[in-house]
C-alpha cells in the first residue's frame, strides 16, 4: 500500500523500573528519585547551530533547550534522547554554568537512551529551565551524496515517547554542491530555519546528486528535490501541491506551517511516507509514466493531508507514533478523499483501502483495532495495510455515512481547531463526534473499533407490482448473524430512470423497505455511494466459532439468529451439551419448538451428567406439549423422573419456571403452557 513504514532509527527502548510499595501507595522508583513524567510534557524551545565537517565526517553543534515546568510538582531530573556510541558521540550539558553529569552508570542503568541528568536544583512549578549543550556525532562512512538526519541526530528531551509540540530554530550552512530539505522555513534576518510546530521530529536532508525547484501556495514555500530521471514527476507533484494546499487552506482555514519539502523515495511507485516535520517522500518518481496522473496527485494530497493529522494533531493512542494509529492514518485518508472528491478524480484509490480491509476479513484475521496486548500478539499479518490503513479508513467512511457529509466535515474542522498541537486518541474523537452530533455513538464505535465483527447486509428479496397508476416495490434487506448493525442506504432504481434512497433501521435484523414510483423497479443497490467496507455474503461459520456465536445470542429475542445458529450447529456436529441447551432455550423463546426439541435431544445423545439429562428430557416433554403431542410429552416426563437429582435443577425466570420433581408431577396432570412474563 501507499504508506511505507519509516525505517529510520527512532528511540526503541522503554525503561522499566521496579515499584516501591508503602503506605502511600505504589510509586515508581524513577519518580521518587526525581524524574517526573508529566501527563502533558511541557513544550520546549530548541535553538541549535550545526556544523558539518565532511572531510572528517563529523557533525557537531551547540544547542540551547528552554522549557517551563507547568506541572504541579518540582522536577529534579531531566532525561535526554541521545545515543552515545562507542565513544563516537558525546554531549556536554550545563545549567547556569554548572555541568550536569549523566546518572545512568551510577544507577546501574545502560548508557543508552534515555540518559538521566540531575538538575543543580529542583525546577519549581512555573519556573523556566535553560540548558546549554555541546554535542558531536560521527557521520556514517561511505558515500556522502545523500545525508539524512532524522530522529535523534541532536540531543532532545525524552518523555517516554509521548509526542510534544516543540519549537525549533536551526542554523546550518549547506555544503557547496548540495541541496537541502529541512524541517523549517529560513528566517533571512536571523539565518535560522524556524518551525514552531514540530510534533514528530526535526529532519535534515542533504544531497549533491539532486536538483531543487520551488513554488508558493500563498505564503507556503513548497520545494521539490529530484533526480534527473524523476524531474517530470517531481514538477508535476510540485504543481499539484500548490493546488492541494490552496484547497486545504480554503477548507480548514490554515496550513500548519509555512513550508513543505517533497523528496524522492524508492524506485517503485508504492506510495509515500512522512520523513520528518514538513518533509514528505514520494516513491517511484523516476517511473512517472508507468502510473496514471491520478496516482501522483492523490499520493501528494495524502502526504500533505498528514501534515494536519499526525504532524499538527498528534496521536494519543498507544504506541504514540501516528503511523501506527488507525485514527491518524484514517483521518489523513479522509482529508485527501475530500480533495479527490472536489477534483472528481475518482474513487479507485479509496476503494482500494476498503477492499484491503475486506480481504483481511475474508482471510479471517483478527481486525480488532483497540486490541489488548494479548491479542496484538495474534495479529501477525500486514497490520499496516489491512488494519491501520484499510480498516482505519473503513471506520471513518462508515461514520461519515451515518452522520452525513456535512456533519462529518464539521467534526473534522472542530477537531483540528481543538486538538492542534495536542494529542488525539480515538476515545477523545468519539466524544467530539458525540458532542457535535448530539448522538450517543456507543453502538457505532464499540463494534467497529473494539471487536472483530464485520459489516454484511444482503438483499434477500425484491418485487414490484402495479397498483392503479403507480408501482409499489418492496425490498427486503437482511443483516447477517455476525454483522455490525448500522444504517445502510438502499437505492431503488426505476425503469424511467428515476431513483429513491432509503435507509435500513439498525435495530432490525430484517428490513422491509417500500418504494412508490411511476414505473417498475429496475435495480436495487446497497450502499450506492460505495462508502462501506461491506461483505457481499457472510463468512461461513467455522466449528471453532460456534461457541462464541451461540453464547452471544440473547436469551430473549434471538429469533432468526437462533435458527441460523441451529442449522450451523447441526451441520457441524456440535457435541457440547451445554451449548445445545443454551441454543435450545433461545429457540423456545422464538417459538421454534421443533428445532428446540432437536437441540434437547442432542443433549441426551451425548451422555451428559444426571442433572442435565433430567433437564433435557423435561424440556422435551414441555416441547411435545407445546406442539400438541400430549402422549409423547408424558413419555418424556416419565423418562425424566428416572434422572431426578432430588432438588431444583434449573429456574427460567423469564417464564416463571422452576424445574424439579414436583413440577414434572404437575405436568403429568396438566399440559405445559408457555407463559411469558
Amino acid at each position: 500500500m501507499h504508506e511505507r513504514r519509516r525505517t529510520d532509527s527512532f528511540l526503541g527502548f522503554v525503561l522499566v523500573f521496579s515499584l516501591a510499595v508503602g503506605f502511600g501507595g505504589v510509586r515508581p522508583v524513577c519518580a521518587r528519585e526525581g524524574f517526573l513524567l508529566p501527563t502533558h510534557p511541557p513544550q520546549a524551545q530548541y535553538k541549535i547551530e550545526v556544523n558539518l565537517d565532511l572531510v572528517n565526517k563529523v557533525l557537531s553543534g551547540t544547542e540551547t533547550i528552554k522549557f517551563m515546568n507547568d506541572t504541579p510538582r518540582p522536577m529534579e531530573v531531566i532525561a535526554l534522547d541521545w545515543l552515545p556510541q562507542a565513544g563516537s558521540r558525546a554531549v556536554e550539558i550545563t545549567e547556569a554554568g554548572t555541568p550536569l553529569h549523566c546518572m545512568n552508570q551510577e544507577r546501574g542503568l545502560p548508557v543508552s537512551p534515555p540518559l538521566f541528568y540531575a538538575l543543580a536544583r529542583p525546577l519549581k512549578t512555573g519556573s523556566e529551565l535553560e540548558l546549554h549543550l555541546r554535542f558531536t556525532s560521527k557521520l556514517p562512512d561511505g558515500s556522502s551524496s545523500v545525508m539524512s538526519f532524522v530522529g535523534n541526530w541532536n540531543p532532545k528531551l525524552w518523555w517516554e515517547n509521548i509526542p510534544v509540540r516543540d519549537a525549533y530554530k536551526v542554523k546550518l550552512d549547506t555544503p557547496p554542491g548540495y541541496v537541502l530539505a529541512i524541517s523549517g522555513r529560513l528566517n533571512e534576518a536571523s539565518g535560522y530555519y524556524e518551525n514552531e510546530n514540530v510534533t514528530t521530529s526535526f529532519g535534515i536532508y542533504l544531497a549533491n546528486n539532486l536538483k531543487a525547484a520551488e513554488k508558493k501556495s500563498g505564503d507556503v514555500l513548497i520545494t521539490a528535490l529530484f533526480t534527473k530521471e524523476g524531474e517530470e514527476c517531481a514538477r508535476f507533484c510540485l504543481d499539484k501541491a500548490v493546488d492541494i494546499i490552496t484547497f486545504f487552506r480554503d477548507s480548514f482555514g490554515f496550513f500548519p506551517r509555512r513550508f513543505l519539502y517533497i523528496l524522492p523515495g524508492a524506485s517503485r511507485p508504492m506510495g509515500g511516507y512522512p520523513f520528518a516535520s514538513g518533509i514528505v517522500v514520494i516513491h517511484g518518481e523516476e517511473v512517472f509514466r508507468t502510473m496514471p496522473p491520478l496516482h501522483w496527485e492523490w499520493i501528494t494530497s495524502h502526504e500533505i493531508g498528514h501534515q494536519y493529522w499526525g504532524e499538527y494533531v498528534m496521536s494519543d493512542d498507544f504506541p504514540y507514533g501516528y503511523t501506527d494509529s488507525w485514527l491518524m492514518i484514517g483521518m489523513g485518508i479522509c482529508t485527501d478523499h475530500e480533495y479527490v472528491r472536489h477534483k472528481k478524480l475518482g474513487e479507485e484509490n479509496h476503494q482500494a483501502f476498503l477492499n484491503g480491509y475486506r480481504a483481511g476479513v475474508e482471510r479471517r484475521v483478527d481486525t480488532t483495532e483497540d486490541a489488548p496486548a494479548s491479542l496484538l500478539k495474534q495479529q501477525n499479518y500486514d497490520r499496516n495495510n489491512i488494519l491501520i490503513h484499510g480498516k482505519g479508513f473503513s471506520i471513518l467512511s462508515a461514520l461519515e455515512s451515518v452522520l452525513g457529509k456535512e456533519m462529518f466535515a464539521k467534526i473534522l474542522l472542530e477537531t483540528l481547531k481543538d486538538y492542534g498541537g495536542k494529542r488525539l486518541g480515538y476515545r477523545q474523537f468519539w466524544k467530539v463526534c458525540e458532542d457535535i452530533s448530539g448522538e450517543n455513538l456507543n453502538w457505532f464505535f464499540e463494534p467497529w473499533v473494539r471487536s472483530n465483527n464485520y459489516l454484511c447486509y444482503q438483499i434477500v428479496s425484491r418485487d414490484s407490482a402495479k397498483k392503479e397508476d403507480r408501482y409499489v416495490s418492496r425490498v427486503v434487506v437482511e443483516a447477517s448473524l455476525d454483522s455490525i448493525r448500522m444504517p445502510v442506504l438502499v437505492k431503488a432504481v426505476f425503469e424511467d430512470g428515476t431513483s429513491q434512497i432509503k435507509s435500513t433501521d439498525r435495530f432490525l435484523e430484517t428490513n422491509e423497505l417500500t418504494f412508490e414510483s411511476r414505473s417498475a423497479l429496475k435495480d436495487v443497490i446497497l450502499d450506492p455511494e460505495g462508502q462501506l467496507a461491506m461483505l457481499k455474503s457472510p463468512l461461513p461459520t467455522l466449528p471453532e466459532d460456534l461457541p462464541g456465536l451461540i453464547n452471544r445470542l440473547p436469551w430473549q429475542g434471538a429469533g432468526k439468529e437462533a435458527l441460523k445458529a441451529f442449522e450451523l450447529a447441526r451441520s457441524s456436529q456440535l457435541k457440547d451439551a451445554n451449548l445445545w441447551f443454551s441454543l435450545g432455550i433461545k429457540l423456545v423463546d422464538g417459538g421454534s419448538y421443533a428445532e428446540a426439541f432437536e437441540s434437547m435431544r442432542k443433549i441426551t445423545e451425548s451422555g451428559p451428567a444426571k442433572e442435565l439429562n433430567f433437564i433435557a428430557l423435561t424440556w422435551m416433554g414441555n416441547l411435545k406439549d407445546l406442539m400438541g403431542q400430549r402422549e409423547k410429552a408424558i413419555e418424556y416426563y416419565q423418562e425424566a423422573l428416572k434422572y431426578d437429582p432430588g432438588e431444583t435443577a434449573i429456574r427460567h425466570d423469564q417464564w416463571g419456571i422452576s424445574i424439579n420433581r414436583q413440577w414434572i408431577e404437575d405436568r403429568l396432570k396438566t399440559p405445559f403452557r408457555l407463559q411469558k412474563k
